[in-house]
């Protein structure tokens, strides 16, 4: 993912940034695939560099955009740093609500 000159400290912030995002997110609870969203983490030259999915009926949308906004303005100044922002375009998924949680199924 990153690696090279990029300070440990910026690595740390971006591990930190992530666990705070699967933390808000947490268990992604639903009844059904309507409670369920995918957001866009971590950018590259051509879009996302992964996608997550998330429940509105069990996750705080205003803080997750905040952390997920920090997240992805540190990703994207890493990558300029390391020159390592390849184009890998994703296709957005979608999300499904499986055994009360929302995730996004293996192609």
């Amino acid at each position: 993912m990153l690696s090279g000159g990029v300070q440990a400290d910026e690595r740390a912030e971006l591990a930190r940034l992530r666990q705070d995002i699967t933390a808000l997110v947490g268990p992604a609870h639903c009844a059904n695939l309507v409670n369920c969203r995918v957001a866009a983490l971590g950018v590259n030259t051509c879009g996302a560099a992964e996608y997550i999915a998330y429940s509105w009926r069990s996750t705080d949308k205003d803080a997750l955009d905040t952390k997920i906004a920090e997240y992805n303005l540190l990703y994207e100044d890493v990558q300029k740093q390391t020159g390592t922002s390849a184009c890998v375009e994703l296709a957005t998924p979608v999300a499904a609500c499986i055994n009360g949680h929302c995730v996004i199924p293996a192609r």
